[in-house]
């Protein structure tokens, strides 16, 4: 399968992350735990690190998910960063209330796993991601958990979500609230795609 656009986005800005920073691929792999071919193949944009690899490089190069989601060239207002508001509070920065479809910050986290982000940016109290999880994805071989909570709807499809030792699985229609810090995942099982909106407060990309 060749590289797609998002891989390769992904992949050069964690090489431009990793390279700013001074950093060499096998130090980057003692710290993370990931081989160095792995990594290699991500800053070429081969392969989609899961979620729980996204995580390991991003404690190692000291950057939040939400970076990855960015488009080329935007960042983050250090003072956004420093100052994130009140709970509840919602400080656009700058931009428009109203995300388009196609407007939308977008990030592949595994293979045939697409996260738009519904947001304008994640500077407020909640983080809102349309999902698209083709047949036969998921969001990794093992459980990951991050603090707060999350509410999951399914638009279309079947999803299996596992939360620690339970297994559900939802339809059309189904939704599902949980304790983000118990280990869980998501995998689509099916033949067919599966699309859901989820919910994560506070914003842990």
């Amino acid at each position: 399968m060749p590289p797609t656009e998002l891989a390769i986005s992904l992949g050069k800005k964690i090489r431009a992350i990793r390279t700013a920073k001074d950093m060499k691929i096998t130090e980057m792999a003692r710290l993370s735990g990931l081989t160095t071919s792995m990594i290699s193949q991500m800053e070429r944009g081969l392969i989609s690190p899961s979620i729980e690899t996204l995580k390991k490089i991003g404690n190692v190069l000291d950057v939040p998910l939400s970076f990855l989601f960015e488009n080329e060239g935007e960042t983050v207002s250090a003072a956004a960063q420093e100052s994130p508001g009140q709970p509840g509070q919602v400080n656009l920065y700058g931009a428009s209330p109203v995300v388009h479809a196609s407007q939308r910050k977008k990030l592949s986290p595994g293979d045939g796993i697409e996260l738009q982000l519904l947001n304008p940016n994640l500077n407020g109290p909640i983080e809102f991601i349309y999902n698209i999880y083709q047949p036969h994805s998921g969001t990794g071989r093992e459980k990951y958990s991050h603090p707060g909570a999350e509410c999951g709807l399914v638009l279309t499809g079947e999803l299996v979500v596992e939360i620690e030792e339970e297994t559900y699985i939802l339809r059309a229609g189904d939704s599902i609230t949980f304790d983000s810090t118990k280990a869980h995942a998501k995998r689509n099982l099916s033949d067919q795609v599966c699309t859901c909106v989820w919910a994560n407060v506070p914003p842990w990309f």
